[in-house]
C-alpha cells in the first residue's frame, strides 16, 4: 500500500460511524475493514472479543530470530459522537476542504492507526530482516474505559503487554515555545486513585435539621482534603525536570505548553462524584464523595491513602479506595528512549519539520496505562507539522470541526514509518526506501 493509497483507506475508515458502543454497525464495521487490508496483504488477523460485534484487531509479523524485545503499535478505532449541528462538514463524511480533512477520528485516534498500518505493511515486504517480533493492535472501548477493549484484550493475551515498546496516542502534536519548534512525544502517564468518602449521621426533615448531619461531616473532610492539595507530593518530576532543561527556562510563551509543563510536575484531586440526598426537603443519613487523585508516575496507593488519612484524622468520616491505576514513566537517559529520539528527530527534518522532541506526560489517561503498568515502555506519538500545532488542534479532539491537515498526514505516516523501520529492521536493511 503505498501512501495514496493510505490515505485514501484513511478516508474510507473515517467514514465508518464507529462511535463507541456502536457494535455491529460501526466498531465491528471498523474492524472489518482494516481486517481485509492485512489479509489482503498476507497478514493473518486476530479477533479478540468480550462482545462479537464488537472486536478488537490484532495482527502479528514475527521476525525470523526475534533479538529485541518485541514492538506493538496500538491505536483505538472507536470514536466520539459529534453534534452534526455544530459541524461544517459531516461528521463522517471525511471531506476535504481548504487543504484538512474533515471527520471524527482524525485525530483521535484513526489518524494514529492508519500511519501505524502503513509502517506495518511495508515492514511485511521486509519480514525476513525484522530484529523483532511487531505487532498492530487496533482497539474498541477506549472512550468508555476500555472494559470491552485493551483491558480484555490483556486478559486474553497477558504476554502481549510485558516488556514491549509500544507506541501509542498522546504525542507526536507539536509546539512553538520560546522560539523553538518541538514535537511532543508522550513517555508516561499520571497514576489515577479513586477515593470513597463517607458519612453518617440523622435523618430527617430539613425542618428541625440538629447538629448531627451527615453532610456536615462530609463538608469539613473534603474542605480539609482540597485545602491540602498541595502537600500531595508523590510521585516523579523526571519528565517536568527534562522539559525545563530541553526548553531551557520555568517560563514558556505558549500557554498550552506552558500548561503541559505545569501538569508535568502537579498532582490534582478532582470531584469524580457525589450522593447527599435523594429527596429535597429531607436531610439525607448518609453522604458520600468519590474523589479521583491524579498522582505523578510511581505515587503510589499507599502514599495517597496515607495523605487522605492525615486530613480526615479524628472526623466521623470512612474512607474507601475504590480503584487504582499505577501511572508509568520512561528515564529520557534511556538508551532506548535516547536512539528513539534521535531517530524521530532525524526523520522529522528529512519530512520537513525542523525542531526538537520534548517530552510530556500524556493528559489524561490511554490505553497505553495496559501495557506500562505491566513492565513496557510506551511512547506517545502521531507526528504532525506545526499547522496542527497541540494549541490549535486540543479544541478539536472531541469537539467540533475535527480535521487535520493532508499533508500532516502524509508527514506523519512517513515519519513514524521511518522510525518504526529504524527501529525494527536488522542494521543493514535501516534507511532502505521502498
Amino acid at each position: 500500500m503505498n501512501l495514496e493509497d493510505n490515505k485514501k483507506a484513511f478516508m474510507e475508515l473515517l467514514r465508518i460511524p464507529s462511535v463507541t458502543g456502536s457494535g455491529a454497525d460501526g466498531e465491528e464495521k471498523a474492524c472489518a475493514f482494516l481486517e481485509h487490508i492485512l489479509q489482503e496483504n498476507g497478514i493473518k488477523t486476530e479477533r479478540i472479543a468480550k462482545d462479537l460485534h464488537r472486536p478488537n484487531l490484532l495482527a502479528a509479523i514475527h521476525a525470523p530470530r526475534a533479538e529485541k524485545e518485541p514492538v506493538v503499535l496500538i491505536s483505538h478505532i472507536d470514536v466520539v459522537p459529534g453534534i452534526q449541528e455544530e459541524w461544517t462538514h459531516p461528521v463522517f463524511g471525511a471531506q476535504k476542504a481548504d487543504g484538512r480533512i474533515f471527520g471524527r477520528g482524525t485525530l483521535d485516534t484513526k489518524q494514529l492507526t492508519m500511519m501505524e498500518l502503513y509502517a506495518f505493511l511495508n515492514l511485511k515486504k521486509q519480514e525476513n530482516h525484522l530484529n523483532r517480533d511487531v505487532y498492530f493492535l487496533a482497539t474498541i472501548d477506549e472512550e468508555a474505559g476500555s472494559s470491552f477493549g485493551v483491558e480484555y484484550v490483556r486478559q486474553e493475551r497477558p504476554n502481549l503487554f510485558q516488556n514491549a515498546m509500544v507506541i501509542n496516542e498522546g504525542g507526536g502534536f507539536p509546539l512553538h515555545i520560546n522560539g523553538k519548534n518541538y514535537m511532543m512525544l508522550t513517555v508516561g502517564e499520571k497514576a489515577v486513585c479513586k477515593i470513597k468518602i463517607s458519612a453518617e449521621g440523622t435523618g430527617g426533615h430539613a425542618s428541625a435539621p440538629g447538629e448531627n448531619q451527615a453532610l456536615l461531616k462530609l463538608a469539613e473532610g473534603l474542605r480539609r482534603i482540597f485545602a491540602a492539595e498541595k502537600e500531595l507530593t508523590c510521585g516523579s518530576r523526571r519528565t517536568w525536570e527534562t522539559m525545563r532543561r530541553i526548553v531551557g527556562s520555568d517560563s514558556w510563551d505558549n500557554a498550552t505548553g506552558a500548561d503541559i509543563f505545569a501538569y508535568a510536575s502537579q498532582n490534582s484531586i478532582g470531584m469524580r462524584n457525589y450522593k447527599i440526598g435523594e429527596r429535597s426537603n429531607v436531610i439525607p443519613a448518609h453522604v458520600e464523595a468519590v474523589l479521583e487523585f491524579k498522582v505523578l508516575p510511581y505515587g503510589s496507593q499507599e502514599e495517597i491513602e496515607a495523605f487522605v488519612q492525615k486530613q480526615i484524622d479524628g472526623l466521623p468520616l470512612e474512607m474507601e479506595v475504590l480503584s487504582y491505576e499505577a501511572g508509568f514513566e520512561s528515564n529520557f537517559e534511556n538508551s532506548h528512549l535516547k536512539q528513539l529520539v534521535n531517530d524521530l528527530e532525524e526523520a522529522c527534518r528529512r519530512f520537513g519539520f525542523d525542531g526538537g522532541v520534548l517530552p510530556m506526560l500524556a493528559l489524561g489517561r490511554t490505553d497505553g496505562r495496559f501495557f506500562g503498568s505491566a513492565g513496557s515502555m510506551v511512547y506517545g506519538c502521531s507526528p504532525l507539522l506545526m499547522g496542527d500545532s497541540f494549541d490549535a488542534i486540543l479544541p478539536k479532539v472531541h469537539g467540533k470541526d475535527e480535521s487535520i491537515l493532508e499533508t500532516s498526514y502524509e508527514f506523519g505516516a512517513q515519519v513514524l514509518d521511518e522510525v518504526i523501520q529504524k527501529n525494527c529492521l536488522k542494521e543493514e536493511r535501516k534507511g532502505d526506501k521502498k
